[in-house]
């Protein structure tokens, strides 16, 4: 009997073949038939395919005691053990066919996929670039462009983009993929060679026109990208998402020249056409504020961590890329930048209703997302400024952890968040002023509260004293956070990957010049002053 003959027997609407009934069924035919290795190899798929890991896995290893040289077999025990979490297991599986063949795709992406799991991004993303054949197809090439950068290896990424590019130069995708990494990683010129390349490919490309203005401090608004600019803000769509992208890196320009009258009109006009393309009630939100004050607390978890978590939060733009980026001048220190496990494990956990071995996973989880496997550090950061939503579950998963609470002028904070264009639907409260002081309002409200019941320290920074006295201010989220003394008077020779819209600006002096810049706008957009208070408490 073939393999699908005995798939077969057991796929009936009631037949589950996960069950032990089904699985010494098929177990019993397989041996009465002599299967080849191959039918083994199809009948382990079918299982795994059909969601019976276990059956799968268990198959596996009967038919690798008659098939020991088996790849394929091998490979699926290994992911199956994977899908099971029996992550070392699965390691160990996967590792014996790459060490037989080490292009094997897909041992290769599913110990990459457990290794980044395990938050080993690192290795993760070093195994698939070590895994391409020596002459990858152009979907194996995409494939891996992508991982590596979900890995956040971004050096590694763009030298993997400029590969592809010197096979296939005039792709637009890749030389956007490459126009961003080269941004992230403060190569501004670089950046905008391959961004005007991927305009000119794929003028449609929304983030591009966004991600050029952002490359460059502009001096006149006839320079070659500016007048890029402005043809596709005039001569687009206004309510596509290209044109109010294009409307929102036009306003740049034109603020970076001093023309804030017609740089407030662009502004309002793309804010306005973007406001119904999301969804965002103030309303919802202060009834999820007071469900976050209502409700318990999480127990936190028992175990230490080996390092002291630290959160920084608040509203967008006041600073917590900056903070993040002066606080990993610290050889004791790792910024990881702004992830998005927190509000996903908050997500789970609160689904699945607290359990206590869920609690225990989603710390392990987040942890090793932390952690990573680059060189161990004493403290490790998270500077995603909306986990302030989540801290009485951070607080349960992270023991030990601190939180920094940046804050700045509400009327500075208000205007920077209205000129920008996020990526994240998180941020649908941006695009209209009162409900960014409806989220600002909820931001401090909630902030008291976990203040008042939390029992974790919290220090509260103000970017203006930051800005206008950095290295006190520096000094004291050292002694806030433990840190020894230790040389920091310089950026590192190479700075971190910077994804968010303070590309350009973290990189910068830290200077008193943006302080009171808002005010310039105020003749031109007098919805500021009527909207938005000069305190948010």
């Amino acid at each position: 009997m073939d393999s699908d003959a005995l798939l077969a027997r057991f796929r009936g609407d009631n037949q589950r073949l996960g069950t032990g009934a089904a699985y010494d069924n098929l177990l019993r035919a397989l041996l009465a038939a002599t299967p080849g290795a191959n039918d083994w190899t199809v009948l382990v798929q079918g299982l795994l395919q059909q969601l019976a890991a276990g059956a799968g896995i268990a198959l596996a290893e009967q038919g690798l005691q008659r098939h020991p040289g088996q790849l394929e077999l091998r490979y699926l025990l290994g992911n199956g053990l994977r899908l099971v979490g029996e992550r070392h297991a699965a390691e160990r599986e996967l590792r014996a066919v790459l060490a037989v063949q080490p292009t094997h795709a897909g041992a290769a992406a599913s110990l990459a996929h457990l290794l980044r799991g395990e938050g080993r991004l690192q290795a993760a993303a070093q195994l698939a670039l070590d895994s391409l054949p020596a002459l990858p197809s152009p979907a194996q090439l995409r494939e891996a462009l992508a991982f590596v950068r979900e890995c956040d290896d971004a050096r590694g990424a763009l030298e993997l983009a400029q590969r592809m590019l010197r096979q296939t130069p005039e792709d637009g995708k890749v030389h956007a993929a490459a126009g961003e990494l080269a941004l992230e990683l403060g190569r501004f010129e670089q950046a905008r060679v391959h961004l005007r390349r991927a305009l000119a490919l794929q003028p449609h490309y929304a983030p591009g026109w966004l991600r050029l203005a952002a490359a460059h401090r502009f001096r006149q608004r006839d320079e070659a990208d500016a007048r890029l600019i402005e043809q596709t803000a005039c001569g687009s769509d206004p309510s596509s998402e290209v044109g109010i992208a294009a409307r929102f890196a036009w306003a740049k320009v034109l603020a970076d020249v001093d023309a804030f009258d017609q740089a407030a009109s662009q502004l309002r006009a793309a804010n306005a056409a973007m406001r119904p393309r999301v969804e965002w009630s103030a309303r919802g939100f202060d009834a999820y504020v007071q469900r976050q004050i209502d409700q318990p607390a999480p127990e936190v978890q028992a175990q230490r961590l080996g390092f002291t978590p630290v959160l920084i939060v608040g509203l967008p733009r006041t600073g917590t890329t900056l903070v993040a980026h002066l606080l990993a001048r610290h050889p004791e220190v790792r910024n990881r930048g702004e992830l998005n496990w927190l509000a996903q494990l908050a997500l789970q956990v609160e689904t699945g209703g607290r359990q206590a071995m869920q609690m225990r996973e989603s710390t392990t989880l987040y942890a090793a997302q932390l952690r990573r496997d680059d060189a161990p550090a004493r403290v490790i950061v998270d500077k995603n400024p909306l986990n302030f939503r989540h801290l009485g579950m951070a607080a349960a998963l992270l023991p030990g952890l601190r939180v920094i609470h940046c804050q700045r002028a509400a009327r500075a904070t208000a205007l920077s968040i209205y000129r920008q264009m996020f990526a994240h639907m998180d941020n649908g409260y941006a695009y209209d002023f009162a409900d960014i002081a409806a989220f600002a309002r909820g931001e401090a409200r909630l902030m008291r509260h976990w203040r008042a019941t939390l029992p974790v320290p919290f220090y509260a920074l103000d970017y203006a004293r930051l800005v206008s006295d950095t290295e006190v201010v520096l000094a004291e989220l050292h002694a806030f956070l433990d840190l020894p003394e230790a040389d920091v008077g310089t950026v590192p020779a190479v700075p971190a990957s910077i994804r968010t819209a303070s590309v350009w600006q973290a990189r910068q002096k830290v200077h008193r010049d943006a302080l009171e810049a808002w005010q310039r706008w105020v003749p031109h957009l007098p919805e500021l002053l009527d909207t938005i208070p000069e305190s948010w408490t």
